[in-house]
């Protein structure tokens, strides 16, 4: 593996703290940048010695990754080793995820406003109508995503060198 170069490592650093902005761990924003930056498989000892850290760590992160999509486990032939990559429909999984929350918290605002004593709170109100309009909103950019996604020419796979066949 080739040593991280100057604007990788700025990437990196910086989506550790945008993680951490966000509620998550420094460390789990840095190994989701690494494997953006990586085409190739990565066990927890590659990722481990590339960013600098535990490998317990890193197995902790991972796990919270898988949890929410972003990252999903790889076998690679002949190696016993657990092995992880960007999950391709992990945006689409964290898309669900912001929904169900802002389904679940507009349940507790409608819930509150069909008490007679809070039905005409003006903030209550407020909350569930945005979270309303977000949600009629966000309907249909998964498909939309997909379909701009399935519009695109396919990634380019580098060509066989000459005397091997593919």
């Amino acid at each position: 593996m080739k040593e991280l170069g100057v604007a990788e490592q700025r990437f990196i650093e910086s989506m550790g703290l945008y993680f951490e902005r966000q509620g998550g761990t420094r460390i789990g924003g840095r190994i989701h940048a690494l494997m953006m930056l990586t085409d190739e498989p990565l066990s927890l000892q590659q990722l481990a010695r590339r960013l600098k850290v535990s490998a317990a760590s890193v197995s902790t992160n991972i796990r919270a990754s898988m949890a929410i999509g972003l990252v999903e486990p790889v076998s690679v032939p002949g190696d016993r080793q657990h092995y992880y990559v960007v999950n391709g429909n992990g945006w689409e999984s964290r898309l669900r995820t912001a929904e169900d929350s802002v389904k679940a918290f507009v349940r507790v605002c409608q819930e509150a406003l069909s008490v007679p004593q809070l039905a005409n709170k003006h903030h209550l109100r407020e909350a569930a109508d945005f979270c309303d309009f977000y949600l009629a909103e966000m309907a249909g950019i998964a498909e939309r995503w997909r379909a701009s996604r399935a519009a695109r020419p396919t990634p380019r796979t580098p060509k066989a060198s000459k005397g091997r066949t593919a």
